[in-house]
């Protein structure tokens, strides 16, 4: 990657993405990935459920609604909504032929109007922030991710995963001036060079750091970028997980039957006690 613009005596070393580490299974091609036709309809295994996936634009993308549906379920609209958003997901809409060959593999009811599709690698990020663990990504000692952005200003830095700790840690170091800030605040932070731009920032707020810090590279590695992603995935704000239904459980499991049942047996308890009393009376 490239070196700093200000290079200071401390700067820390950017490690090469080729050598820095190597791709997981999720950067490896699927068999058959460069036979994809058009409009294809394939299945997906997430969490265990099958999700129908469609060739849209030479990718194979998943329909979004129906994960909301079932491995998302316990979640609400906004919430999957907003946590999308954070995380940088955008959704292609299908068109009304997509839609009809995602209603006749069963992804999408009948009464549907409209679809949103995702790929597989961001349909595994947005259940993986709902429904896993969201650890950081093995990477080597002292490694860092030359970052910038286009704020006001703008600002290249480098961002230290080893640093991010907590949603305010200051992790990135400004390539300028050597200073640490958080990646909300850095977002706020630019200098003025020969030939720097002024760009009024579109609605920045202390939230959308995620939407506004890039990798500098612009064609980086998928591993680099994968990494990346789930850097900026952890602290993601409401970070609570709801166990998925394991099918086939008792419904004497649930906590809610134990109430139940005890209200019932107390409610009889009750009624014998009345017809005691009262019948004592009519006697």
């Amino acid at each position: 990657m490239a070196s700093s613009p200000l290079p200071g005596p401390n700067d820390i070393l950017l490690a090469s993405p080729s050598s820095a580490f190597q791709p997981d299974a999720l950067s490896q091609p699927r068999p058959g990935h460069a036979n994809l036709k058009p409009n294809q309809v394939g299945q997906v295994i997430l969490y265990g459920i099958p999700i129908v996936s469609l060739v849209i634009d030479g990718q194979e993308r998943l329909c979004l609604a129906q994960i909301s549906n079932t491995l998302l379920k316990n979640f609400s609209y906004n919430e999957i909504h907003n946590r999308r958003v954070a995380l940088g997901i955008t959704c292609v809409q299908c068109t009304p032929v997509q839609l009809e060959i995602l209603r006749r593999a069963g992804a999408m009811p009948i009464s549907s109007r409209r679809c949103g599709m995702i790929t597989k690698r961001e349909a595994e990020r947005l259940c993986k922030s709902f429904l896993g663990e969201n650890r950081p990504p093995k990477l080597p000692d002292n490694f860092a991710f030359d970052v910038s952005h286009e704020c006001a200003w703008g600002c290249r830095g480098s961002f230290i995963p080893a640093r991010y700790n907590s949603s305010r840690a200051k992790c990135i170091k400004c390539s300028y001036c050597n200073m640490y800030f958080s990646p909300n605040k850095f977002i706020f932070h630019s200098h003025r060079t020969p030939d720097a731009k002024y760009t009024q920032p579109d609605a920045a707020n202390f939230n959308s750091w995620r939407r506004h810090l890039k990798l500098t590279d612009k064609s980086p590695q998928d591993e680099l970028v994968f990494a990346w992603e789930d850097v900026k995935a952890m602290f993601n704000g409401g970070s609570r997980k709801r166990a998925l239904p394991q099918p086939g459980a008792h419904p004497a499991c649930h906590p809610l039957s134990s109430i139940r049942t005890r209200s019932i047996a107390f409610s009889s308890q009750t009624l014998m006690l009345l017809e005691e009393i009262f019948g004592e009376k009519d006697q």
